[in-house]
């Protein structure tokens, strides 16, 4: 009888002991703690004018590139026809360089031949030397007006093609503004909030939406010095969440950034006595292909 009591003794203070140890393991402090955070990017107006499309509502999957809202383009198509009918004005002001010397030209002609006919008179002592040079002088004064009406028209045309260029590149702006009044998803991602709504007149750089990838999260967590001696960007660590069992669910993910600079531990990040130490901030990359995580989730880090 005595021996089973002393048996029993010994089952009751190994399973005290297993109880204990295994408080212990549960109770065990992880190495850092933090919360889940997204890359959220903002999308903003690069136009003015009212959204006439903008349809979009917080939840929706939206992928990159996709077309989300219209800013109105009147105004920039007006402006746009303005400049390219002033590209076509242009061609009626070039001056055609043929019409405009065809009349020296034949002048020209003329008096070559006025002045081989004087020629011919003047040798046969019909015509004098005075005939013969003033048709030498009007020969020399037409190609002179020759020479000056090529130049002239040569700088007219120039001057006014030199505004071709810059009306050429108002359209290049003009398009470039047409564009941008259409909205685009700059990633794949969730809508999150919205800022505005459809007919809404909105500015250049007003904020319409927010949108975050979720596929892949970060916990941003804190440690001490002492804690990332020998932790390095890359690492594959274990990310703990709570599930509805009131376990832990531990996940892989990789260590995606350290930060260089000490702070204070933030206030929501374990208790008063510890709130005092100095600790480094660093990033956990975690995949989320399934969802569920959540912005803000809280999360502990086991190096």
């Amino acid at each position: 009888m005595k021996k089973i009591n002393n048996t029993l003794k010994y089952i009751g203070l190994f399973g005290a002991s297993f109880i204990l140890f295994s408080c212990n393991l549960n109770d065990e402090k992880s190495d850092a703690y933090g919360n889940f955070e997204a890359v959220e990017v903002i999308v903003s107006a690069e136009g003015n004018g009212p959204l006439t499309q903008f349809t979009i509502s917080e939840g929706d999957q939206l992928k990159k590139d996709q077309e989300v809202g219209v800013i109105d383009t009147v105004m920039l198509a007006l402006q746009k026809e303005e400049v390219l009918a002033n590209i076509r004005s242009l061609g009626s002001k070039v001056m055609s360089i043929h019409e405009q010397i065809a009349v020296y030209e034949e002048q020209h002609k003329k008096l070559l031949t006025d002045k081989d006919r004087l020629e011919k008179l003047f040798k046969a002592e019909a015509a004098t030397q005075q005939q013969l040079d003033e048709i030498n002088a009007a020969i020399a004064i037409n190609e002179k007006q020759l020479v000056a009406t090529k130049r002239k028209i040569k700088d007219n045309n120039r001057a006014t093609m030199s505004q071709y260029e810059p009306l050429s590149k108002k359209i290049d702006v003009l398009n470039e503004q047409i564009k941008k009044s259409v909205v685009h998803s700059p990633i794949n991602g969730v809508v999150l909030e919205k800022y505005a709504e459809q007919s809404e007149i909105t500015s250049y750089g007003r904020p319409l939406f927010k949108i975050a990838q979720l596929s892949q999260l970060k916990v941003r967590a804190y440690a001490s010095a002492n804690q990332l001696q020998n932790v390095k960007v890359g690492q594959e660590v274990t990310v703990l969440t709570d599930s509805k069992e009131g376990e832990m669910n531990a996940t892989k993910g990789k260590i995606e950034w350290i930060s260089s600079k000490s702070e204070f531990t933030p206030k929501t990040i374990q208790t008063k006595e510890e709130r005092v130490n100095l600790v480094y901030a660093f990033k956990v990359l975690v995949d989320n292909k399934d969802g569920k995580f959540r912005i803000g989730m809280p999360a502990e880090i086991n190096f």
